[in-house]
């Protein structure tokens, strides 16, 4: 995958802290700065996701014993 730069401004104290995570970590600045904008894009596709099913959620619930038992119908 062809990768694109893009300039992000940080202050300088917000980037040196993120520098220092980076050297302890192991990883370039760059892998934590793009890794923690596709955790925050990631998040709040899953909290959307996760919105739209309970607002399909019809109540109906199960217990674990009755989840195993199903599954064991199933098979």
């Amino acid at each position: 995958m062809a990768m694109k730069a893009t300039a992000i401004r940080f202050a300088p104290e917000e980037r040196a802290w993120i520098q220092s995570y980076a050297d302890f970590s192991g990883k370039t600045f760059s892998d934590v700065v793009r890794e923690a904008a596709l955790e925050k894009v990631e998040d709040a596709a899953d909290l959307q996701a996760y919105n739209q099913a309970l607002a399909a959620d019809d109540g109906e619930s199960y217990t674990m014993e009755e989840v195993l038992r199903m599954c064991e119908q199933a098979q």
